[in-house]
Order: structure tokens, then sequence, then C-alpha cells
């Protein structure tokens, strides 16, 4: 089943306040988990289709890959809050999950100068602590339309969830790390070819408003 890598509608009308998809025509690239040391190769990539994504970061790797979060941000990509370790928010209290996107959203603004609007808890997974925690932060969650399914390094997964579930309107996540990097370039190439296709398309981030 694909509910989680295509989440239904009865799941969107149950947290209406969650950002699912675009409210305008195109799609929205997301991107999760780094900076990484395959980020600027990562960038590189997208520059040659001129897009612009939204960069989920975790502040332990912002702090690690400094250099290459610098990157993103000049090269005009929006950043968004992943928390601060990528641990899993769900168990944590309110303090903890407080405290993991204080401090991820710390980091980014000592770099960026603002805090980031847009906060992705790790793995899309939040309770009541963790909603709790983001009205304090005064952020805005998103999750998606359509995981890829890129990090399981298995292109013909990707491909199939593209070809299903890509449509106008679709906010998509990728992943900036290991695993995912090994068919980064083939995933992007084959959603870029869909969207074409399909006469779709993709949207840079800096010209969305999010509420």
């Amino acid at each position: 089943m694909d509910i989680f890598n295509h989440p239904p509608k009865f799941i969107k009308v149950l947290f209406p306040w969650i950002i699912w998809d675009l409210e305008s025509n195109g799609i929205l690239l997301t991107i999760d988990d780094g900076p990484s040391e395959n980020t600027d190769k990562l960038l590189d990539q997208l520059d040659r289709h001129n897009i612009k994504a939204v960069f989920f970061c975790t502040g332990r790797n912002i702090e690690k890959y400094h250099f290459s979060f610098q990157n993103m941000i000049k090269r005009g990509h929006v950043i968004g809050n992943h928390g601060y370790d990528h641990k899993q928010l769900i168990f944590g209290s309110k303090s903890s999950n407080f405290k993991s996107l204080k401090r991820s959203d710390d980091i980014i603004k000592k770099v960026t100068g603002e805090s980031p609007k847009l906060v992705r808890p790790p793995y899309g997974r939040f309770n009541h602590q963790t909603v709790r925690a983001l009205k304090k932060l005064d952020g805005t969650m998103m999750l998606w339309s359509l995981l890829t399914g890129d990090h399981t390094g298995d292109f013909l997964h990707v491909r199939r969830l593209v070809d299903s579930y890509l449509k106008n309107s679709s906010i998509i996540v990728m992943h900036d790390n290991k695993k995912s990097m090994e068919i980064f370039s083939e995933s992007l190439e084959y959603i870029v070819q869909i969207c074409k296709d399909r006469e779709i398309s993709i949207i840079d981030p800096n010209f969305l408003k999010f509420d």
C-alpha cells in the first residue's frame, strides 16, 4: 500500500491545517535530511534544470556541512526546519519536541537571519506535543502529496510512484542522503520529463506564500 507515499484525502481532511498540496497549478519539489557530503553535487543537478526547492534541513547536519548549507542559500533555495537530529518526535514530550525544533530553528536563523516558516517533522510523524511545540515557534507544517521513495535507492520504485501519483499541485519529497544520491540524478530527470509530458510546471517556492 502507498498510503504513506500518497496520503489519501481523508487524512488531509483530518488535518486541514497541514500543507499537503499546492493551492496553485504546478508541483513543488522538497528535499529532506540535508545538508550532506552530496549536497553540492545535488545543487548542480538542480541548477541544470533551473529548479528551486525547499530543503528541510536538520540542525546537526547544518553544523556539520556548514559550507554546503550556505551554498543552498546562495543558490536561492528555501530552507525549512526538519528538527535537530532527525529523531522521531512522536515519542517525545512537548519539551523535547520544542527543544529539537527550536535548536534547529536557531541554527538556521543564525545563518539566514530569519526563522524558517516551514517545518517538516522527521519521517513526517507528529503528535499533539509536536503541534504544540510548532505553534510556539509560529511555524507551518508542510508534509507531502508524493513521497517519491528515492530513499530506498530503487529507481523502479520511484518511477512507479511518480507515474501513479504525480499531478498538478503535488508537493514532492526527495532526499539528500547517501542512499538517495545513488539514484537522485535519474529520479530527478524522470520527474522533469513527466512534468513536461503532462504540461506541469515546477514552481519556485520563493514566489509562494505559506500561511
